[in-house]
C-alpha cells in the first residue's frame, strides 16, 4: 500500500512539473508574439539580381516566373557602359544557368539572345558579364531580359530598360547628388547646403513625416524631433533619364528610439532633376514615410490602437457585423482584434524576422478586406508581386480566408496577371468586393468578372469598359455601365452585387443614355439626343446632356434635372453634391458655356475608407494614425498577440481572368515623383497629372511624348512648313489621337491643354497647330521667354507675339492644340 501511495505521489509530482513547465512554456510563447512570424510560409528564395552601373550597385531586380508586360518591365533604366559589357550581380543562387535577351520597346524586334556561359562565384553571390552586342541606337531605350535558371523554380525573368548613351556622367552627377542629398538629411548641419535647392512654401502641410517635399519647411525636411537615423543598405534606383532630366528613386529602412522601444519605418525619396553645364536643378522631390507597425502590447493604448506614421492611403479598418472584431489594414500588413478575448492576430504579412531582407520587404504589393465576421474569420486579397510562400516571384491576386479557431490561413485561388502593380491596384480600387452570397466582384484591365467562391466559377459581367461608361457605388455593392462608347449607347445596366439582380435603362430612338456616378447607392445618369452632338474644329468635343436623372435601389426616380434651353457637358459627383457645367446650343452642333449649377442630395453616403481610423498630433512624430475602439484597453499586458500557425494552399484554385479587351495604341502613361500615376485615352489628361509632378507622358511601349522637365527657354524651328507636313496630311480628317504605324507618327489630341505645356513639343523641333476658329488655325514654331513664334499658313507670314497675350488668346478659343509625334 505504502508503494502504491508512493508512486500516486511521485506521478503527481511528475505531472505537477510538467504543467508548470507547460505554463511557463506557454507564458515565455505569449510574451514573445510579438515576434511571431508564419510557420509555414517559404522565406523568399528567388535570387535578386543588381546592375553595376555608374561606380555603384543599383537598380535591384526581382524575379518573376511569368512574362510581364512593358509597364510592369520598364520600371528601372540601367545605363551601358561605352563596351556595353553590363555586369550584373546575383545574389542568394543556386543558379544553373544564365542568357539575357534585348528587344525594341515595343517588343516586336529581337535585337539580340545570349546565353552567358562563364560567370564569377563569390561569397556574397555571382558575378556575370553580359557582353550586349553593338547591335544597339545610341540613345534609343530597349528592354532587356535576363533568364536565370534555377535548381527549384525553373527559368525566373529580371527586366529593366536599357541605354547607351553619351550623358552617363550627366546621370552619375545627379545620381551622386541623390545619394548626398538623402544623407544629409539626418545631419541638421550638414543640411543648411540642401536649402539651394527647397521651394519651401507656407501652403505646404508640414503636419505630418508621412509626406515631405520640396516645398516643405526646413525642419520637415530634416525630421523635426524624431531622431531619425537610416538603417541597412540604401537601394538606389535610376527610373528615367530623358536629355537633360533625371528620376531617382531611393528607399531603406530608418529607425528612431521609441518611448517603448525601436520603432522601424520604410522610407522613400523621389528626385526629379535637371542638369545644365552650371548646376543640377531640384525640380520635384517627395518623400514617404512609412512606419512598420510591430503589434507591440504597448501600441494598444486606451481605446486606440497606434498606427504610427503613415499615409491615408496605407490604412484602412473593417468591422464585423456585431463589431466584435476589427480587421485592419496597416502598411500592407493585415491585422484584427478581438477586444472581448483581448487577441491580437498578425493575420497576413510579408515581413520575416530578418527585417534586412530586401525580398521580404519589397513594396509592390498590398493587402484588400473583403469581409470579417464576429468569430474572427476573415477573407482577404493579397495582390501584386508575391515576396514569397507557395507563389514566390508570381505576380497576381490571391485570395486568402483566415479560421480564427484554427488559427490558420488557406489560400482560396491565385489569379496571374502580368502588368504592373500599380495598375492592378488602380483597377482593384475601382471594385474588390465579395457579397454575402459567397460571389467576387472584380475589375481589372477594363472588365468587371464575378468569381463564384464555391464552384470557383468565374464570368465576365461587364467586358472592354471604356474610360466613362461604368461607375461603381460608394459600398461597392452597385455597378452600372453602358453599352457602346461613351457618347453612343442605347443601353445601361445596373447590377445590384449582393442580389445578383441585372436592370436596364433604354434610350428612346434617336437617344442616348450615359453613365455618370453614384450619390450613395442612388444612380446618376443622363439622356442625350444623337443629334446634339458638340463638335468643335471637326472633331467630337462632347454630346450635352439635356436630362440628368438620379434614382434609387428600386429604380425609383428621387430627382431629376431639366431646363428648358440648358444642356449639361460635365458633371462631377462629390458626395451628395453633383456639380453641373451647363452649356447652351448657339447654333448647330455649337455651344457656348453657361454658369455652373449644383444639385444637392439626401442620399446616404455609408461608411468612408477612413472610418475608425484617426489622427492625432504628436510633439514628436506630428501625425499619428491610430485605430479607434469601443472600449479601453485597461491592462494591455493581458493582450495575447498571435500569427497562423500554418498556411494550407492545397485546396487552391488558379483561375484565369480573360476580357475581349483590345489594348489600344492611344492609351497614355502618365509618370511623376517616381510612379505611374494614371493610364488614360485622354491625352490632355494624362498631361496635366505629370505636369503637376514635373514628370513625363509616355505611349503603351514606353516611347516618350511629353516631358515637362526636358524643355529649354528659347527655340525657333528654321523651316516650320516642312516640319508641318506629317501633321498637315491629317488635318482634314483627324478626329482623335490616332497612332499611323505605316508612318512610324502618333497624331495627338491636346486640346484643353495649356500653351506653356505645348512649348515642349515646339523645343524638341516639333510644330503645333492651334485653332482660332472653325477650320482656321495658327502653327507655333517658336518660343523664348517673352515670345511665341507664330506662323500663319493662310497668309505666309512668319511673326512673334507676346507669351502672356498668347496663352489668354489660345485659352478663350478653347486651347485646342494638334501635334504630330515620331515615334522611334
Amino acid at each position: 500500500m505504502n508503494h502504491i501511495v508512493k508512486r500516486i505521489a511521485i506521478l503527481s509530482g511528475v505531472f505537477a512539473a510538467a504543467l508548470g513547465v507547460f505554463f511557463f512554456a506557454n507564458n515565455r510563447w505569449n510574451s514573445g508574439q510579438d515576434q511571431a512570424v508564419y510557420m509555414d510560409m517559404e522565406a523568399a528564395s528567388l535570387p535578386s539580381v543588381t546592375v553595376q552601373m555608374l561606380d555603384r550597385d543599383m537598380n535591384r531586380l526581382y524575379g518573376y516566373r511569368q512574362e510581364m508586360n512593358t509597364t510592369a518591365a520598364g520600371e528601372t533604366l540601367t545605363i551601358l557602359p561605352e563596351d556595353r559589357a553590363l555586369t550584373v550581380h546575383i545574389t542568394e543562387g543556386p543558379v544553373t544557368g544564365i542568357s539575357y535577351e534585348v528587344r525594341s520597346m515595343d517588343r516586336d524586334r529581337l535585337v539580340e539572345r545570349t546565353e552567358v556561359s562563364d560567370w564569377q562565384q563569390t561569397e556574397d553571390g555571382i558575378l556575370a558579364v553580359l557582353p550586349i552586342q553593338n547591335l544597339l541606337t545610341k540613345e534609343r531605350e530597349y528592354q532587356l531580359k535576363i533568364q536565370l535558371d534555377t535548381e527549384n523554380f525553373g527559368p525566373v525573368y529580371y527586366y529593366t530598360r536599357i541605354l547607351w548613351t553619351d550623358a552617363a556622367e550627366n546621370a552619375r552627377a545627379m545620381v551622386d547628388l541623390a545619394a548626398d542629398f538623402s544623407m544629409k538629411t539626418f545631419d541638421y548641419e550638414q543640411a543648411r547646403s540642401l536649402t539651394t535647392y527647397l521651394e519651401t512654401s507656407p501652403s505646404e502641410d508640414n503636419s505630418t513625416f508621412g509626406h515631405t517635399s520640396i516645398h516643405s519647411s526646413f525642419s520637415q525636411l530634416t525630421w523635426g524631433k524624431l531622431g531619425m537615423q537610416p538603417e541597412a543598405n540604401v537601394e538606389i534606383h535610376l527610373k528615367e533619364l530623358d536629355g537633360v532630366m533625371c528620376g531617382i528613386q531611393l528607399s531603406y529602412q530608418a529607425k528612431r528610439q521609441g518611448e517603448d522601444g525601436t520603432e522601424t519605418y520604410e522610407v522613400e525619396e523621389d528626385f526629379t532633376m535637371k542638369w545644365n553645364e552650371l548646376r543640377i536643378y531640384m525640380m520635384q522631390y517627395d518623400r514617404t514615410v512609412n512606419q512598420i507597425f510591430s503589434g507591440d502590447r504597448s501600441e494598444y493604448s486606451g481605446k486606440r490602437i497606434l498606427l504610427g506614421i503613415t499615409g491615408d492611403d496605407r490604412v484602412e479598418l473593417v468591422k464585423s457585423a456585431g463589431g466584435k472584431v476589427f480587421a485592419y489594414r496597416v502598411n500592407r500588413d493585415l491585422w484584427s482584434y478581438d477586444p472581448a478575448d483581448r487577441r491580437a492576430v498578425k493575420v497576413f504579412s510579408f515581413r520575416d524576422d530578418d527585417s534586412a531582407d530586401v525580398r521580404s520587404n519589397y513594396d509592390h504589393h498590398d493587402t484588400r478586406i473583403l469581409s470579417v465576421e464576429d468569430d474572427g474569420d476573415m477573407d482577404f486579397l493579397v495582390y501584386g508581386y508575391m515576396n514569397r510562400g507557395n507563389h514566390e516571384g508570381e505576380n497576381g491576386i490571391a485570395g486568402y480566408h483566415y479560421t480564427a479557431s484554427e488559427n490558420a490561413l488557406e489560400e482560396r485561388y491565385f489569379i496571374p496577371y502580368s502588368g504592373s502593380y500599380e495598375q492592378l491596384e488602380a483597377d482593384l480600387d475601382r471594385l474588390a468586393c465579395q457579397t454575402a452570397g459567397g460571389m467576387l466582384y472584380l475589375y481589372v484591365d477594363h472588365a468587371i468578372y464575378g468569381i463564384d467562391m464555391n464552384s470557383r466559377e468565374n464570368m465576365v459581367v461587364a467586358d472592354s469598359l471604356a474610360e466613362g461608361t461604368f461607375a461603381v457605388s460608394s459600398d461597392k455593392k452597385r455597378i452600372a455601365w453602358q453599352e457602346g462608347t461613351i457618347y453612343e449607347s442605347g443601353v445601361l445596366h445596373l447590377m445590384d452585387l449582393e442580389t445578383g439582380e441585372n436592370r436596364e435603362i433604354r434610350a428612346g430612338d434617336g437617344e442616348y443614355v450615359r453613365t455618370l456616378g453614384f450619390v450613395g447607392r442612388d444612380l446618376v445618369y443622363g439622356m442625350a439626343r444623337g443629334d446634339d452632338i458638340w463638335l468643335v474644329n471637326g472633331r467630337t468635343e462632347n454630346l450635352p446632356m439635356y436630362s440628368i436623372r438620379i434614382i434609387n435601389d428600386q429604380m425609383q426616380e428621387e430627382t431629376s434635372y431639366e431646363k428648358n434651353g440648358y444642356y449639361i457637358s460635365e458633371v462631377t459627383v462629390d458626395e451628395s453634391r453633383i456639380h453641373l457645367k451647363r452649356v447652351m446650343k448657339t447654333g448647330p452642333n455649337r455651344y457656348a458655356d453657361s454658369p455652373e449649377d449644383t444639385i444637392v442630395c439626401n442620399a446616404d453616403l455609408g461608411n468612408g475608407k477612413l472610418d475608425g481610423i484617426g489622427w492625432f498630433a504628436s510633439p514628436e512624430k506630428e501625425r499619428v494614425y491610430f485605430v479607434q475602439l469601443e472600449e479601453e484597453i485597461k491592462n494591455s499586458r493581458s493582450i495575447r498577440i498571435f500569427a497562423p500557425k500554418r498556411v494550407s494552399y492545397e485546396q487552391s484554385d488558379r483561375l484565369e481572368l480573360k476580357s475581349n479587351y483590345q489594348l489600344s495604341d492611344m492609351e497614355f502613361y502618365a509618370y511623376g515623383s517616381g510612379h505611374l500615376l494614371k493610364v488614360t485615352t485622354d491625352f490632355s489628361e494624362a498631361l496635366q497629372l505629370a505636369y503637376d509632378k514635373m514628370g513625363f507622358v509616355t505611349d503603351k511601349d514606353r516611347n516618350m511624348l511629353w516631358n515637362r522637365v526636358k524643355r529649354g527657354n528659347i527655340r525657333n524651328i528654321r523651316d516650320p512648313q516642312s516640319a508641318f507636313a506629317p501633321l498637315a496630311r491629317h488635318l482634314e480628317t483627324f478626329a482623335e489621337s490616332t497612332v499611323y504605324q505605316n508612318e512610324e507618327l502618333v497624331v495627338l489630341n491636346a486640346r484643353g491643354s495649356s500653351l506653356a505645356q505645348m512649348l515642349y513639343f515646339i523645343d524638341q523641333g516639333i510644330p503645333v497647330a492651334a485653332y482660332t476658329g472653325e477650320g482656321q488655325y495658327l502653327i507655333l514654331c517658336g518660343f523664348d521667354q517673352y515670345n511665341v513664334t507664330v506662323f500663319d499658313p493662310q497668309t505666309g507670314e512668319l511673326y512673334k507675339a507676346g507669351l502672356n497675350d498668347s496663352t489668354e488668346f489660345f485659352r478663350a478659343r478653347g486651347n485646342d492644340f494638334i501635334c504630330a509625334v515620331s515615334l522611334p
